[in-house]
């Protein structure tokens, strides 16, 4: 809807991946680099951990893309399988026709099938995003598979991408875990990584007049994404919304408090990623809500919905006249309707 408010051509902040807007930073720039070490290495096996919306599917979107050589993918994101799915679902994404659903047999396929691009030449690469979904004996089935050997090392290369708890759930299985030759782990972004995402963002939508978000604003988004990249897009894509609805060309800091929660929710607020936190003392001073802090005054937050709403309803009137609704004689005008609270 704020596209053309603000000069943009792109969304700059949708929360689904899209890797050609993917910000690289240090961390990202090593996530992706291992990825490709995994592809490109005869005994390659990542696995890539990180907090929910840190980018783990966005780098591997990227690093589909930027495949030119001959190689397999198997690229599989769906995860919440039975036993005997893995095997099947690779078998699929190999185009293998499935011929018994034994696991015995499909295994036999699958040997069969690594075998036939060993002897091509053509590594073959199984890469498992949401991967902290996988069951315990799901783990076991891609040890085993990456315990097959050719001539050249392993049959299959793996990259393992998941949430925090699926560095636990290998190295739980300590054959799976020794043959893992990396692990990494996305932080979120630092204060000076989350303004050049903001800006880099806006950047490739076509934006390019003056900041947007200045130094407060961004310090304040950084605290409560704790540099988590789609937090970010959740709470930047919010504000420019208000500033739409209230038709003005720059971003307002004094919104984040009436939106926050949501966007993010009352869980986000509440509950800061340990991994994020050096320690309690510093969790306390971090924290987004505590007894002591009073809740946004609701009163002034619906008054500024009610306002944004009547705002968004006029430029469509203006925008589609013929579409408009007739006013009743019964609705009493907007000058006449007392506010429930000024900002």
């Amino acid at each position: 809807m704020y596209l053309e408010f603000f000069g943009l051509h792109r969304h700059p902040f949708r929360i689904t991946p899209e890797d050609d807007f993917i910000y690289m930073s240090r961390q990202h720039s090593r996530a992706y680099v291992y990825m490709s070490s995994a592809i490109w290495t005869s005994e390659g096996f990542v696995v890539i951990s990180g907090e929910i919306g840190s980018g783990k599917t966005t780098l591997l979107k990227k690093t589909i893309r930027s495949l030119e050589a001959d190689l397999q993918l198997l690229n599989i994101s769906y995860t919440n399988l039975e036993s005997k799915d893995l095997f099947s679902l690779i078998l699929r994404k190999a185009g293998v026709k499935v011929e018994d659903d034994s696991k015995v047999a499909m295994l036999f396929q699958i040997t069969e099938y690594l075998e036939r691009m060993a002897a091509a030449g053509t590594p073959v690469v199984l890469a498992i995003d949401e991967a902290q979904n996988l069951t315990r004996e799901n783990l076991e089935d891609v040890r085993m598979l990456t315990a097959m050997d050719n001539m050249g090392g392993p049959a299959m290369r793996v990259i393992l991408l998941g949430q925090p708890e699926l560095k636990q759930a290998v190295t739980a299985i300590p054959q799976l875990a020794q043959r893992v030759k990396l692990f990494f782990h996305l932080q979120g972004l630092t204060l000076t990584e989350t303004a050049e995402y903001i800006d880099y963002r806006l950047l490739v939508s076509g934006h390019g007049g003056n900041k947007l978000f200045d130094e407060d604003t961004v310090r304040e988004i950084h605290k409560l994404s704790h540099g988590i990249p789609r937090l970010i897009n959740k709470l930047c894509d919010g504000m420019m919304m208000c500033a739409y609805a209230e038709d003005r060309p720059f971003i307002d800091p004094h919104d984040l408090e009436g939106i926050r929660k949501d966007l993010l929710g009352e869980e986000d607020l509440l509950e800061v990623p340990p991994v994020l936190i050096a320690d309690q003392e510093k969790a306390a001073s971090t924290s987004l809500w505590s007894p002591e802090k009073p809740h946004y005054d609701m009163a002034k937050a619906l008054s500024r919905i009610a306002d944004a709403l009547e705002r968004i309803d006029s430029r469509l009137e203006k925008a589609f006249p013929e579409e408009a609704p007739e006013r009743s004689d019964a609705e009493v005008p907007r000058e006449n309707v007392k506010p429930l609270g000024k900002r």
